[in-house]
């Protein structure tokens, strides 16, 4: 048998092995205490806000503006970050006024100027566990060799 071949034969296995598996970094972005307290920021003060659309839009058009401004900061942040598409990915869908979460609450509030207390209910419950979706995946990222405070 030849052994230099096998030998470089499990050694470019390994290194394909390697490159696949993201090597010795983790797979996922390390948790950001930063990013686990703008979701929960914002989760509160969207709920706050669903809570008015029973006005007029143009009551609130300030507050839901300034609201989506700071779902795309947290769009960004989430982005910025090197290995972090699962959270990235739950902030786009959080902001795109055509799904069904807090982007899509707010177009259809204005579009439609005032939601009845039924829907704004029924969307309440739909957007939190959105956002508890997005919190759980970064505190989910605490036992990833870090503290509470984000510290490795």
């Amino acid at each position: 048998m030849n052994r230099p071949f096998l030998n470089r034969t499990l050694i470019a296995g390994a290194c394909i092995a390697i490159a696949f598996s993201g090597g010795c970094a983790p797979s996922i972005a390390p948790y950001s205490l930063q990013a686990y307290e703008y979701a929960i920021d914002i989760k509160v003060d969207a709920l706050r806000l669903m809570d008015r659309a029973e006005l007029p839009y143009a009551e609130s058009e300030r507050q839901a503006e300034s609201l989506l401004v700071r779902m795309d900061k947290a769009y960004e942040f989430a982005k910025g970050r090197p290995q972090n598409d699962h959270s990235t990915q739950q902030w786009s869908l959080m902001i795109d006024p055509a799904a069904h979460l807090m982007g899509g609450f707010l177009a259809r509030w204005e579009a439609e100027s005032a939601l009845s207390r039924g829907f704004i209910a029924e969307a309440e419950r739909i957007i939190s566990d959105g956002f508890d979706a997005i919190i759980g995946l970064e505190s989910g990222k605490i036992g990833n060799g870090t503290d509470i405070g984000g510290r490795r």
